[in-house]
């Protein structure tokens, strides 16, 4: 995956005026996530209550910080996951616990966009980044 942080990300976003150039851009990040291995889809890295097929895992680097990966069944929700993924990437547990993910896709102008089993699945996904971060 293009390593994309916070900053950029919002940069990125803050120059689509209309929903059609957020969603476009969305399906784009899509296409920087890194192959998921199939041996690591399985139902424990599944998150329940998504649109689509959700899987995600986490590991503790060695200073302290997270990587996650992840992967979806559907165009979008794999975008979305590609945001939630970068503004979790290279974080400490604290730094997530903190970080305010709806706060972020509010302010990037896709939350109010979405449907509410999106927004809930959504709502499913940060749950499970931040139970997987404590977990670690």
């Amino acid at each position: 995956m293009m390593e994309l942080n916070s900053t950029e990300l919002l940069a990125i976003f803050e120059h689509l005026t209309n929903w059609q150039d957020r969603y476009r851009q969305i399906i784009q990040l899509a296409k920087m996530l890194k192959d998921f291995p199939e041996e690591q889809r399985v139902v424990d890295n599944q998150i329940e209550g998504c649109e689509n097929k959700v899987w995600l895992t986490c590991k503790k680097n060695s200073e302290q910080t997270l990587t996650f990966s992840g992967d979806s069944e559907g165009r979008i929700v794999k975008g979305l996951l590609t945001i939630l993924i970068i503004l979790a990437n290279n974080k400490t547990v604290e730094q997530i616990a903190q970080t305010d993910f709806l706060a972020i896709l509010k302010e990037l102008c896709i939350i109010d966009e979405l449907s509410q089993s999106r927004q809930l699945g959504l709502n499913n996904i940060i749950t499970r980044i931040k139970l997987l971060a404590n977990n670690n």
